[in-house]
C-alpha cells in the first residue's frame, strides 16, 4: 500500500492504494474491486500499518485514481493461517486459496520476503464509488482474463 495522496474530484485529498507490482496488475485488480470481485487485500508484516477501520482511499491504476474503497477491518496473521474464506475475499486468480498461496508466495519469493510463517497485513474494504467508468466497462473482460489466466498457472503447476 503506498502513502502518497492524490486529490479526487468530489472526495477531496486521499492517500492512494496500488495492487500489484506493474501498472498492468494495477489496472487489473483496480478493475476486480469495481467489479466487486475483490474486497480484501495483504501486505508484508513487516511493513507500517498505514490503514485502520473507516479510512477511505483512492484506488489507483497507474497514475489516475479508479475508486474509492474504504477499510472495514485490519489485522495480522501469518500467511500460513491465510484460509479459503480470505483468499475468496481477496477475489483474485480462480478464488481458491491454492491459487492464493502460490501467487502469493511468488510474490513475497520476488521480493526477497518468503516465508510460510512471515507475518502479512490483511485487509477488508469495500468499494465506496467508481471514478472511472472505462474501467468499470472493462471490468468483465479483466475478471474472465484473470480466471483463464488462473486456470492456465494451477493446470501448470499440477
Amino acid at each position: 500500500m503506498a502513502e502518497d495522496q492524490i486529490e479526487v474530484p468530489g472526495w477531496g485529498v486521499l492517500p492512494c492504494c496500488r495492487f500489484g507490482s506493474t501498472v498492468e496488475i494495477e489496472e487489473r485488480l483496480a478493475a476486480l474491486v469495481i467489479a466487486g470481485r475483490k474486497r480484501a487485500t495483504v501486505w508484508d508484516g513487516r511493513e507500517e500499518n498505514p490503514t485502520g477501520p473507516g479510512m477511505r482511499w483512492a484506488v489507483m491504476a497507474g497514475a489516475r485514481p479508479v475508486a474509492v474503497m474504504e477499510t472495514v477491518t485490519v489485522g495480522r496473521r501469518r500467511f500460513a493461517e491465510i484460509d479459503d474464506a480470505f483468499a475468496a475475499l481477496e477475489g483474485e486468480g480462480d478464488g481458491s486459496l491454492r491459487f492464493w498461496r502460490l501467487a502469493h508466495q511468488d510474490y513475497f519469493e520476488k521480493s526477497g520476503a518468503f516465508d510460510p510463517d512471515m507475518w502479512l497485513w490483511w485487509e477488508e474494504f469495500r468499494l465506496v464509488a467508481v471514478i472511472d467508468g472505462d474501467l468499470a466497462a472493462a471490468a468483465p473482460g479483466h475478471v474472465a482474463a484473470e480466471e483463464a489466466e488462473a486456470r492456465q498457472m494451477l493446470t501448470a503447476r499440477g
